[in-house]
């Protein structure tokens, strides 16, 4: 318990710190508010009230058959690309176990923040011990697994190019935009395949060609975006 409030000071004393003229950040019972000052962009980062939740809990989502199989045993996954969170909530949120990596450290703090007040809360606690978030390199972490790793499948989230009609995306992705980049997604993509012990997941605008052109095995769509599965067993 009392390495687990050492951990909650530092982040909250970080996300101060981080807080200056143009990226505002501040922490409430629930999350971290997120304001790009010059952009005028302002985003409410939290696991336990908001939209986040609101979509992780909803039932039949591609991502959830994505990230599953017949026989049911797709028990342990790795995100590799965690974001806002907001997939891997959804995964915990129906019965998955996933290992979360965010190399920004900014992006890491607010959402280990938003992970402890989930934590903490009466109906989150469940899905909370279901998520370990983790701030590291992705193919790092990947060139690390050992032989024996039990990752069952990695979901990967490479990050949309912005869209022709010059539509610009969701605020809070566009805030993530300005302060992080998914990086080496290729060598990323590459090492899931040799690393999943059943299945690589990777997210995709709907309209858009497979990634590096290798077709997936099975695909789950939506209206605006699609998950391709790639079998590894």
């Amino acid at each position: 318990m009392a390495k687990a409030e050492t951990t909650a000071t530092k982040i909250e004393q970080f996300l101060a710190q981080a807080s200056g003229s143009e990226l505002i950040i501040a922490t409430d019972d629930s999350g971290v508010e997120v304001n790009l000052v010059n952009s005028r962009l302002r985003f409410h980062h939290s696991f336990i009230s908001g939209p986040l939740p609101l979509r992780a809990a909803q039932p039949g989502q591609a991502i959830t058959r994505a990230c599953n199989n017949k026989q049911r045993n797709i028990n342990r996954l790795l995100d590799l690309t965690a974001g806002w969170g907001a997939d891997s909530l959804t995964l915990a949120s129906h019965g998955k176990r996933i290992t979360v990596l965010e190399q920004n450290e900014l992006v890491f703090a607010i959402l280990a923040y938003s992970h402890g007040r989930l934590a903490a809360s009466a109906n989150g606690a469940a899905i909370a011990q279901r998520m370990s978030i983790e701030n590291c390199h992705a193919l790092n972490y990947l060139n690390h697994l050992e032989d024996d790793h039990d990752y069952d499948c990695i979901y990967l989230d490479p990050m949309f190019p912005g869209h022709k009609s010059g539509a610009k995306p969701a605020k809070e992705m566009q805030i993530l935009q300005a302060i992080t980049a998914n990086l080496e997604m290729e060598s990323c993509f590459e090492q899931a395949l040799g690393k999943a012990r059943k299945r690589v997941v990777i997210k995709r605008p709907a309209k858009s060609a497979s990634y590096n052109d290798i077709k997936p095995d099975l695909v789950y769509r939506e209206k605006t975006i699609r998950f391709d599965v790639y079998l590894t067993a």
